[in-house]
């Protein structure tokens, strides 16, 4: 499947599909000037649980069925949705959403750790830990990069460590639903997307505030995350799985983080320090190595000579 030819309507919903995912961050940083962080999430889920349902019955989607399969939704919603959607909307305000967007190209790094530790079957071979090593490097750079002459790197440091759980949070995604049992991908998303907006609910009547009153940017905004990068992302995601292959979906991971840094800086003006630059290439350089994309040319062995 990965060999076949793609046609425009492939690359059109790859285009799209990174487009949304590229496009929520710079929707969070405007959102959270209005609502806190965690409300924004509750409300985006809730929008995005709402179509998803709707969607459901009009497609006859199951919901899960029996314990195991709610057992790994719950893990999938909370651990893998919820807690980095509030993670992030706390990062956010205190980064360039352009930043934000490059810490995303950090998830094929850590499925990779992921796997190497939890997985008996991925092997640990050098190409593998010299590419995480180089991963490790460009996320280091961008971190560095990000601190200017009078900032204070200790408290600089509070929302990429926010970043880094989010991420890792969407990278246990893929290894959960290695280890779970098979179920159609439609119900996987309808079970994590119920669940995430429980645990949201859940978070935010505990920790935040109920607002009393809401702009009507801050709807606006927080409708858009809920069905555009939320919701209407997973239908052209897992509809383009089924058409193509994760594998050529999996390209949105580079490209997501280009259209966040464009976005971020027509709508903010913000600009990426040289370094930034220098450890994404460093994160796209690793996983092209991991991925065997770039690999050691091996010279040719000349024959034994005769005795």
């Amino acid at each position: 499947m990965d060999q076949q030819q793609r046609t425009a309507s492939d690359w059109l919903g790859l285009a799209s599909l990174v487009f949304m995912w590229g496009s929520s961050f710079i929707t969070i940083k405007i959102a959270v000037d209005h609502i806190g962080p965690m409300w924004l999430v509750t409300i985006r889920l809730i929008v995005a649980a709402l179509c998803m349902i709707a969607f459901a019955y009009w497609k006859n989607v199951r919901l899960p069925k029996g314990w195991r399969e709610w057992r790994a939704m719950l893990f999938l919603g909370s651990f893998g949705t919820a807690i980095p959607f509030i993670l992030v909307s706390y990062a956010v305000p205190y980064v360039p959403s352009a930043v934000a967007g490059l810490m995303m190209a950090t998830i094929p790094f850590q499925v990779l750790l992921f796997s190497l530790v939890f997985l008996p079957e991925e092997k640990a071979t050098p190409v593998r830990i010299l590419s995480l090593i180089i991963g490790f490097a460009g996320v280091a750079a961008i971190i560095v990069g990000s601190a200017g002459p009078k900032t204070d790197l200790a408290i600089s440091l509070i929302p990429f460590a926010l970043l880094i759980l989010a991420t890792s949070g969407y990278a246990t995604n893929g290894i959960v639903s290695r280890r779970m049992i098979d179920m159609p991908a439609m119900t996987k998303s309808y079970g994590t997307l119920l669940v995430a907006t429980g645990t949201a609910i859940l978070c935010s009547i505990i920790f935040e505030p109920i607002p009393t009153s809401l702009s009507w940017e801050g709807w606006a905004a927080a409708a858009y995350l809920g069905i555009i990068p939320t919701w209407a992302a997973t239908i052209v995601y897992y509809r383009l799985v089924d058409k193509t292959s994760a594998a050529f979906c999996a390209q949105s991971n580079y490209l997501v983080p280009t259209v966040a840094v464009a976005l971020g800086a027509l709508a903010f003006g913000e600009q990426l320090s040289p370094l930034q630059f220098v450890g994404f290439f460093a994160i796209i350089f690793g996983l092209l190595i991991a991925e065997g994309v770039i690999k050691r040319k091996r010279r040719p062995r000349l024959p034994t000579p005769p005795a």
